[in-house]
This record gives C-alpha cells, sequence and structure tokens, in this order.
C-alpha cells in the first residue's frame, strides 16, 4: 500500500485527472434520474402530495414485495410501455429498483420523454426493507 502511495505521489500528473474523473463520474451517477430521498421522505412524499410509486424491478421480484400501491413497469420495458404513466405527468412519481440503479437510469428516460417530477429511492427497495417498512404482495 506504501508503494501505491509513493506512486500516486510521485506521479501527480496522472493521479489528479484520474481523481478528478472519479469524482465526476460519481457525482453524475448519484444525480441520474432525479433527486435521491429516503424512505422517509418518500412516505412524506406520497402522504402530501400523491405520488406515484413505480417500481423497476422485474415482475417476479415485484411479485415477492412491494411498496403499497406501486405501479410495475420493469426498466426494460420502460420505453414501449411508458405511456401508461402519461396521466402522471405532472404528478411527483418515485421510482423504486433493488438498489436504486436502474431507477435512476429509469429516470434518464423518463425525463426525455417529459417527465419533470422524478425522484429515485436511495437505496432502492434494499433501503426500504433495512428500514423495516413494509411490504405488500400485489
Amino acid at each position: 500500500m506504501i508503494e501505491f502511495n509513493l506512486f500516486l505521489i510521485d506521479h501527480w500528473y496522472y493521479s489528479l485527472p484520474l481523481f478528478l474523473f472519479l469524482v465526476l463520474w460519481w457525482r453524475t451517477e448519484s444525480r441520474r434520474g432525479g433527486k435521491r430521498i429516503s424512505t422517509g421522505e418518500l412516505t412524506t412524499l406520497v402522504n402530501k402530495e400523491n405520488a406515484k410509486i413505480l417500481d423497476v424491478r422485474p415482475k417476479d421480484e415485484f411479485e415477492k414485495g412491494t411498496i403499497t400501491n406501486s405501479i410495475n413497469i420493469p426498466y426494460q420495458d420502460i420505453d414501449s410501455r411508458y405511456e401508461e404513466l402519461l396521466a402522471f405527468k405532472e404528478t411527483p412519481i418515485v421510482l423504486v429498483c433493488a438498489l436504486g440503479r436502474n431507477a435512476g437510469l429509469t429516470g434518464e428516460k423518463l425525463s426525455k420523454k417529459g417527465f419533470t417530477n422524478l425522484t429515485v429511492l436511495k437505496g432502492g427497495i434494499s433501503s426500504w426493507q433495512q428500514d423495516n417498512m413494509p411490504l405488500v404482495k400485489p
């Protein structure tokens, strides 16, 4: 490990661009598809602003348990089924997947289709379960 640190210091002209690239990449990934919200913020958004929850996990995962009143459109099908969401274009939509990655990618796709009020559950359904929040079977 010491050799690695010495290499980074001795070759700062390689290290600095790499570090900047990693910071910018992480920043872009963390903002992809909309603002990240916690489970508490999700419940507030649903209760106070009547937000819709879009679960983008595959159907078999969705059927094992989901957040109450979630709509399931798997990530792979979002391009062909986004019309189902047009009625909610002005409504806040919270995107949920297993860990948060596919939800962010779905948010990017929906943004290109004109959806503006998108948020992503930080940590996905995993964080929902870790916070001991209830799951229902559809």
